[in-house]
């Protein structure tokens, strides 16, 4: 999605194809965006007058998503299209692997837990996408786990998934 050329105006275009996945992705991510809207309207009220309710977050960063895919379009519909003169190889089995990654991920991390989920999406995710070390992938992965369980855990004093398989 990033094989934009210039032509000799300096003016840049893109190929149907990105031009495509460009709306596709505007397309799919204004549907959750939407989805995001529309459930959150649905939390109870607080009873506390003075607390903005857990309706508010949701709402504000799904319209803000939204603002943003606004922009996107606009710029995927200006750009003139122009068909690319030598076909690039295409990474879309990778981001498929990678959503179905994340998929799994998401419905794993209530029994397995959010250590052992987390960990195998990132070194999954660092592997599709071009690190491909044997000792880098587990560290960098073991890291982040950890630094995002902290913050969660210590510093929001939300408590992520143990998972029930190994209760």
């Amino acid at each position: 999605m990033s094989d934009q050329t210039a032509p000799q105006d300096g003016a840049a275009v893109q190929s149907r194809a990105d031009r495509l996945a460009h709306l596709v992705i505007v397309a799919l991510m204004g549907a959750v965006a939407v989805g995001v809207i529309v459930t959150a309207l649905g939390f109870p009220a607080s009873p506390d007058p003075n607390d903005v309710g857990p309706a508010r977050f949701p709402i504000l960063y799904a319209t803000g998503l939204l603002g943003l895919l606004g922009i996107l379009l606009a710029q995927t519909l200006r750009q003139p299209v122009a068909e690319v003169a030598a076909p690039e190889r295409r990474h879309y089995g990778r981001v498929a692997l990678g959503m179905l990654l994340m998929l799994g991920a998401l419905l794993a991390i209530g029994t397995v837990g959010y250590f052992p989920t987390a960990f195998v999406l990132l070194a999954g995710l660092m592997a599709l996408m071009g690190q491909r070390s044997l000792v880098w992938n587990p560290v960098l992965a073991l890291a982040i786990t950890a630094a995002i369980y902290i913050l969660f855990d210590y510093g929001l004093n939300v408590p992520l998934p143990p998972g029930s398989l190994f209760e």
